[in-house]
């Protein structure tokens, strides 16, 4: 299996190196690509930014390799850690997008730009900001983004592209975690296959968490 980063190197590697670890683990022939900043171990692509928000410049990135590689891919996040169980023809939605005041201002933009295209194109809305790998078709990726002018504001690609494409789906939660929890980070393994991790969830235990 491909697998792709966006990927903007912060201060170190670690939790890209040890998303890729825990891939190794059941895919030990996956291949690594990184759209951006180089990791050792990955093959990296170049790629431009566009006025620098996320969902302009995370789809530049996907669609850069789409059109340069193309083929089926898993879209990553360095973020993103995922086992054996995960299982990556079903995916997770929760709920219906809507746009929520207690988020910042970037990320209810992505949500009105998102719900604007999916209503005035007959589709569902659900949710499936829930910080998954998603797989992708480089070819469904390229034609959908064509009719859509996405490097006008920010959006949200899952989103778009998973309600356009009908994908089989289940009900789920938002598995990214802002500290650490031994016993949350657990279940959603046990649950999902998958969890994302912010900053505050690299304490010393929630980087033993991660090594182990």
């Amino acid at each position: 299996m491909v697998f792709v980063y966006p990927y903007k190197k912060s201060s170190t590697h670690f939790e890209i190196l040890q998303s890729m670890r825990w891939i190794r683990k059941f895919q030990p022939d996956a291949e690594f690509y990184t759209i951006g900043d180089a990791v050792d171990g990955a093959l990296n692509i170049p790629c431009k930014q566009y006025n620098n928000i996320r969902g302009i410049d995370v789809t530049n990135r996907i669609l850069t390799f789409a059109k340069r590689i193309g083929g089926e891919f898993i879209y990553m996040n360095d973020d993103f850690f995922i086992t054996e169980r995960y299982d990556f023809n079903k995916v997770m939605f929760k709920g219906q997008l809507i746009v929520n005041p207690i988020h910042p201002p970037h990320y209810q933009e992505a949500t009105r730009n998102t719900l604007e295209f999916l209503k005035y194109n007959d589709l569902p809305t659900r949710n499936f900001e829930c910080h998954q790998a998603v797989k992708m078709d480089s070819d469904k990726l390229i034609k959908l983004m064509k009719s859509i002018n996405w490097m006008d504001g920010n959006h949200f690609i899952k989103s778009i592209y998973l309600n356009v494409y009908k994908c089989d789906f289940i009900p789920g939660e938002n598995v990214k975690m802002h500290s650490f929890n031994n016993d949350k980070a657990t279940t959603f393994l046990e649950e999902y296959g998958c969890l994302s991790i912010g900053d505050g969830f690299l304490t010393k235990a929630g980087v033993e968490f991660l090594k182990r």
